[in-house]
């Protein structure tokens, strides 16, 4: 029996041992990942991700000798992880050896794209020698990264300056990237000369029927409007939302989705209020499709909705579409203003020419030269006789050169 005893024994004590070391294994682990985040990487490590993290740091500060030791350690325990041979790479490249870091980068490059060093390091190179096809895609993955820093807006303005880097964002842009929101809320932060690049790369991708983020784009041309940047702010979003509206007025046949328009800061604000409810529903006839309702019990005259635009001075023409009056006539309780910088009204004047058709107003304004750079246009309903509630339909509002 002392023999079974023996063995039972030893096996008892194999298997402590091995327990033992496996626990010891897993502390060491557990320890590199959390010195991997800690705030002091150099404190306590075993190599790995924590070695590499730590290298960083003193590359940070100006010691590369230090950090070329901590990344070699950082490949040796840990050969399969991007940081080590991004370390390395980095460290390198600091002590001026580009063919030892370039080789570095290339291996750190194939263990995966999450390595936020590695892509700088290929998106810098891509840029250097024109390789549009790889910058677009290490800047690509950066974005995806949500990194943000002068490198990241440097590729993205450099890329923006020429036709192939427009074609290559507009390509990004085509796949409905997460980061899309951010980089079109920031449009509206360009000076002139970089919105004209980046105004070409969203216009492309639109053109091909890339679905952009409207509520980014209506931010984006509402900090252009705060700005007095009424004409970039126009082009922004009827090139990116509004492709099929109207040059000089936006949704002048308030056909398009409100959810969309909402976003915009040249859609149709709609007044309503007690005694005023205004709405975009299916027309009756003579007009088509969806058209303005206006319902008023208002004894004073009142504004229905508005819009702000940004005519250029000169000559212009505005017609607009009603239901018919008893006489077959439009609805002569619908008036249309328009306001130099929302406050000074404009005089319009019928043009004497023969409407388009019988339920249809036209009437031409002059946009002066001085003091007009923004327009309000005003749908207003007359006063209600007696306060009665009174329903009128608009609809087709257009705005045309005179000339």
């Amino acid at each position: 029996m002392a023999p079974v005893r023996t063995r039972k024994v030893a096996l008892a004590l194999l298997t402590t041992v091995v327990a033992g070391f496996l626990a010891i294994l897993c502390w060491m682990s557990a320890s590199d990942r959390m010195a991997a985040i800690s705030s002091q990487p150099r404190r306590s490590y075993f190599g790995g991700a924590s070695a590499a993290k730590a290298a960083f740091s003193h590359l940070a500060e100006d010691d590369p000798d230090a950090a070329l030791d901590l990344a070699r350690r950082a490949v040796r325990t840990a050969p399969i992880n991007p940081s080590s041979t991004s370390a390395l790479a980095s460290a390198e490249l600091t002590m001026g050896r580009a063919e030892a870091a370039y080789a570095a980068f290339a291996v750190a490059g194939s263990l995966g794209w999450r390595d936020v060093p590695t892509q700088l390091f290929w998106l810098a190179q891509a840029l250097s020698v024109g390789d549009i096809g790889v910058a677009r895609d290490r800047l690509d993955a950066l974005l995806r990264l949500d990194v943000d820093n002068d490198a990241v807006t440097s590729a993205i303005q450099d890329l923006e300056q020429t036709p192939a880097g427009q074609t290559a964002l507009a390509s990004l842009f085509a796949k409905n990237p997460p980061w899309e929101d951010r980089i079109l809320k920031k449009t509206g932060e360009l000076a002139s000369d970089a919105f004209a690049g980046r105004m070409a790369a969203i216009d492309m991708a639109a053109s091909r029927g890339a679905k952009l983020d409207c509520t980014a784009i209506g931010a984006a041309a509402s900090q252009l409007v705060s700005k007095g940047r009424i004409d970039d702010a126009k082009q922004l979003w009827r090139r990116a939302c509004d492709r099929g509206g109207d040059v000089y007025l936006s949704d002048g046949s308030f056909e398009t989705d409100i959810a969309k328009a909402s976003s915009s800061p040249f859609d149709w604000r709609l007044q309503n209020r007690g005694g005023l409810d205004t709405s975009i529903l299916p027309a009756p006839a003579p007009l088509q499709g969806h058209a303005l309702r206006i319902e008023s019990s208002m004894t004073v005259r009142t504004v229905a909705a508005r819009q702000l635009t940004a005519l250029r001075p000169g000559s212009y023409r505005i017609t607009w579409q009603t239901t018919r009056d008893d006489d077959g006539k439009a609805d002569a309780s619908i008036d249309i203003l328009v306001r130099c910088n929302g406050k000074n009204p404009l005089e319009l004047t019928n043009t004497g020419s023969l409407p388009v058709g019988p339920n249809t107003v036209t009437k031409s304004f002059l946009i002066p030269a001085t003091d007009c750079a923004i327009q309000g246009v005003e749908i207003q309903k007359m006063a209600s006789i007696g306060g009665d509630s009174e329903i009128s339909w608009v609809d087709n509002i257009r705005i045309s050169p005179a000339n």
